[in-house]
């Protein structure tokens, strides 16, 4: 009779176990929206575009506005904590004494100890570099006319009019004394000399072939020497005006033999050293920037979209953001790891990307055609 009244129970029992679980599905698994209660530590430093600190000393920017449409959307109460460093604000989200930022680089090492949001916009690093003058420095110039390309290519002519010259001396010294002589040396060297006064279209007709080889050995150099003289002049220009235009760094490769900067503890910064590269430290943008003006470093390296923004803004004629963006990498929100936030902001964030009001914001502080 007991165990029979015992079994009634626990059946009882375990109907309203179920029915409890059935009802408040949220509240048994711990994600309900209490989760999101309370006034979250939202942590901002000055990363312009994405977060900017205004002279009145408010903060704007892609990614703060797009965290206020989040928390409107989640009606979240938050307080903004202003930072100085990257390491500043890892710290603090490994601690937990913040709850999000709203701007970070997803990286496998972070992943491992920091919880990312979907992503909500792809960059990379990009080169900032002076802008280099158009006016030649003479004294480079003179280098140049010295360096081994231009002394080999020189040779190369030298040796192609002594052919030429020998080989009209070989028609002309019998028939043709007066003008080019009959023993070797001379005879050469008026050769030379003419085939150099042909080529260069100078014409002194001071000299002339005679003979029948003469004259169609001629015309052929003259023909010869209409391309020669167009691919020389050509080659020749590139090679003493191109670095002088273009500046010592135009691309990565660059980039190991010049003084290369960055920000310190960033994205841009980690991968530069992982691939060789030697890196000076920063702790901002604006002062990684000024040391190119300054002449201190040769190139700068940083988020492109950062890059773009404060040149353009504070650095107008001074530098340029070079085309190429590289080692790309997605941006998202952080949150320490394990964070009850991260699903109710994924949802969230995906509503309000898909909305109208994303476009005019990437458009405000991007720019079109971002």
């Amino acid at each position: 009779m007991n165990i029979a009244a015992l079994h009634h129970k626990g059946v009882i029992a375990c109907v309203v176990v179920f029915l409890f679980f059935s009802l408040h599905p949220f509240n048994a698994l711990g994600q309900d929206n209490s989760a999101l209660t309370g006034r979250l530590q939202v942590g901002v430093m000055n990363v312009p575009p994405f977060i900017m600190k205004t002279v009145d000393g408010q903060w704007e920017g892609l990614s703060i506005e797009l965290w206020r449409m989040i928390a409107r959307d989640l009606e979240l109460e938050f307080e903004l904590q202003e930072y100085s460093s990257i390491q500043q604000v890892h710290d603090a989200l490994e601690n937990r004494v913040l709850d999000i930022v709203p701007t970070a680089a997803v990286t496998a090492s972070r992943e491992i100890v920091l919880d990312f949001s979907n992503p909500y916009y792809r960059s990379g690093s990009a080169i900032a570099v002076p802008v280099e003058s158009t006016d030649f420095h003479w004294f480079r110039l003179v280098e140049r006319f010295f360096s081994s390309n231009f002394m080999k290519a020189m040779g190369y002519l030298t040796l192609l009019l002594l052919f030429v010259g020998a080989v009209v001396w070989m028609f002309e010294r019998r028939r043709n004394r007066d003008m080019f002589g009959e023993k070797p040396v001379e005879g050469i060297g008026h050769g030379v000399w003419w085939a150099a006064v042909t080529m260069t279209t100078v014409g002194y007709g001071d000299k002339a072939p005679q003979t029948l080889g003469g004259r169609m050995a001629a015309i052929v150099w003259m023909m010869v020497s209409i391309v020669l003289v167009s691919v020389l002049t050509a080659s020749i220009t590139t090679s003493l005006t191109i670095s002088e235009l273009s500046g010592k760094v135009r691309g990565v490769g660059d980039l190991y033999s010049v003084r290369v900067g960055s920000l310190d503890h960033s994205t841009a910064l980690n991968r530069l050293v992982e691939s060789g590269i030697t890196v000076l430290p920063f702790a901002n943008e604006q002062e990684g920037l000024q040391a190119i003006v300054d002449n201190q470093i040769d190139a700068f390296v940083i988020n492109q979209a950062v890059l773009k923004y404060l040149v353009v803004r504070q650095f107008p004629g001074q530098l340029r953001v070079l085309p190429d963006m590289f080692n790309p990498y997605y941006v998202s929100m952080v949150m320490p790891s394990g964070s009850p936030l991260r699903e109710q902001i994924n949802r969230s964030l995906l509503k309000v990307m898909a909305t109208t009001d994303w476009l005019k914001l990437m458009d405000r502080y991007l720019g079109p055609g971002r």
